[in-house]
């Protein structure tokens, strides 16, 4: 799928491909493309003690290497080398598995001899070499040519080479060539037609495109060929979730889950497409019962830590988070990690902490503009205001401030103020409660009609003529009556705090007996029982007797 879904960012899985060395009736593969790995390995191993069991060892090697176990995908393919010097395939999975942990270089001394033992003629290691370049985390456009040259050079060798093209599909689509992707993809299925995978292939073409109709049908052709074929009720699972069809989206997950192998990696993608469909109870019961037997699981002791904070429980989430990082290896890390954990530390009053691993949520992902509101609150809660305003001053050069973007910046002059205001230094509370009016201002210069925007101008103005001598705040609070007055209900509170100033402001600074009464009666209309509201009419009764 999509590299860029949320989806993948919490599975961190490889986009899948097909076993170089396998056609359309090799069984392992076939178990391999279900995602049946169990299975797989159980057919391959039988193959071991055959007279060529070059491509077993291969299978072997490259199904641990796809499962995340690379010391046994290396046994393998040394086993593979070791029973036959010359075996051109092993030495390619050698390469494999070098270029996976970013040791290009070395990778390409195995890639030269498994070229070199083949006479670059057998097409199933031209892909296996291929598949390196592709799949490669740190892999470059240079890359990804170079394995678009191995791959149009194996599919001369082998013109019927169903993964080649699937590869080469795999490959023009990370260099952005949607058309040459798809004509990969349809030569495979011209190739046959019954293949499953490439109709999958097509449909994850479709799905980054935004094709959803297409999208589906792809997906649901490959089911129609092998109703059995879990990754197309996966990969249309997600397809409807990003349409916001939840329920639709979980029973067909929910298809894949029961077909494909009971493995730790399942129920992980299972655990994380609950989460994604927010039912965050069950994610953590699945999460926990894996948990028992595979206490390491990587994806799911990163659920487990986003779960319990998703749940309102950050005391458990950041025992979580930080049992998670303690066992995780670092390079596996994910910007949502960093983006967690800074909100975990920031619901446990730790807002310095929540800063620096925000900061490199940031940096893992600098498009991601939610993440600086989130940010500059931790800044704001640690008492750094000017980082904070910096921080959206960041965010204005990706996107266009938002109503909500001034209400929080605002916010944060009135806090930086009041902080100043408690030093005693006057002087710089009232910049920052300007400041904090002129945030303000931009909501009602763009948006007339809406309350709240002269509501919090009302307030900043408040803070900056305290004693109301001024009546600053008098006629932001008097729109906000104006406004607010059509839903008492909705605005109750506010609406009693704007009369409640208005009340006093015409009672003693600018008298005004009838006004204040009327202010004063508006409260009691909201709120009968209001002792500031019952006092002042008093004492305004007591005033008019007396005269």
């Amino acid at each position: 799928m999509t590299n860029n879904w949320k989806y993948i960012l919490l599975m961190a899985t490889a986009f899948p491909t097909a076993a170089a060395f396998a056609q359309s009736g090799d069984a392992g593969k076939q178990a391999v493309e279900q995602e049946r790995y169990e299975d797989a390995k159980s057919i391959y191993k039988k193959q071991l003690n055959q007279k060529k069991a070059d491509n077993a060892y291969y299978a072997l090697g490259d199904i641990y290497l796809k499962t995340d176990k690379p010391d046994s995908a290396a046994y393998y393919f040394k086993q593979g080398v070791s029973k036959n010097e010359k075996s051109a395939i092993n030495h390619a999975g050698l390469g494999k598995l070098e270029m996976a942990k970013g040791n290009k270089a070395e990778a390409e001394k195995h890639f030269a001899q498994a070229l070199k033992y083949s006479k670059s003629k057998d097409a199933n290691v031209l892909v296996a070499v291929a598949e390196a370049y592709v799949t490669a985390d740190n892999k470059t456009e240079a890359d990804l040519n170079k394995a678009v040259g191995y791959l149009q050079t194996a599919v001369q060798r082998d013109k019927n080479n169903t993964a080649a093209y699937m590869l080469l599909g795999d490959a023009q689509l990370e260099l952005k060539k949607g058309g040459e992707a798809m004509t990969a993809y349809d030569n495979a299925i011209r190739i046959d037609e019954k293949n499953p995978n490439a109709y999958l292939r097509r449909g994850q073409l479709y799905t980054r495109s935004r094709n959803y109709t297409e999208a589906e049908q792809a997906f649901q052709k490959a089911i129609e060929i092998n109703p059995n074929f879990a990754p197309a009720y996966r990969d249309l699972g997600e397809l409807y979730y990003f349409a916001g069809q939840y329920d639709k989206a979980l029973s067909t997950f929910k298809k894949y889950v029961d077909m494909a192998e009971k493995t730790p990696e399942t129920r992980a993608k299972y655990a994380s497409f609950l989460f994604l469909t927010k039912n965050y109870d069950e994610t953590l019961k699945e999460v926990q019962e894996v948990l028992k037997t595979d206490p390491n699981n990587t994806v799911m002791n990163r659920l487990q830590a986003y779960s319990y904070l998703e749940l309102g429980q950050p005391d458990k989430a950041l025992a979580a988070m930080e049992g998670y990082l303690a066992k995780v290896d670092k390079s596996k890390l994910i910007a949502e990690d960093y983006e967690y954990y800074g909100r975990i530390l920031s619901k446990n009053n730790q807002h310095a902490k929540a800063t620096e691993n925000l900061q490199k949520a940031i940096e893992m992902s600098p498009d991601k503009v939610e993440l600086y509101q989130e940010l500059a609150a931790a800044y704001a809660k640690s008492g750094n205001y000017e980082k904070a305003v910096a921080v959206y001053d960041k965010k204005r050069e990706k996107t266009e401030p938002s109503n909500a973007d001034f209400y929080y910046i605002g916010n944060i002059y009135i806090d930086a103020g009041a902080a100043a205001q408690n030093a005693g230094d006057m002087q710089k509370a009232n910049e920052y409660y300007k400041k904090a009016d002129e945030s303000y201002a931009n909501v009602t210069k763009t948006n007339p009609t809406y309350a709240y925007g002269h509501l919090w101008r009302g307030r900043a103005n408040y803070y900056l003529d305290p004693n109301s001598k001024a009546g600053l705040a008098k006629p932001h609070f008097e729109e906000f009556i104006k406004l607010a007055s059509a839903e008492p209900a909705k605005y109750k509170k506010d609406l009693i705090d704007a009369n409640l100033y208005l009340g006093y402001y015409y009672y003693d600074i600018k008298p005004n007996r009838e006004l204040a009464v009327k202010h004063y009666n508006e409260v009691l209309k909201l709120d009968p029982a209001n002792e500031q509201a019952k006092t002042a009419l008093n004492q305004i009764n007591k005033s008019a007797k007396k005269k």
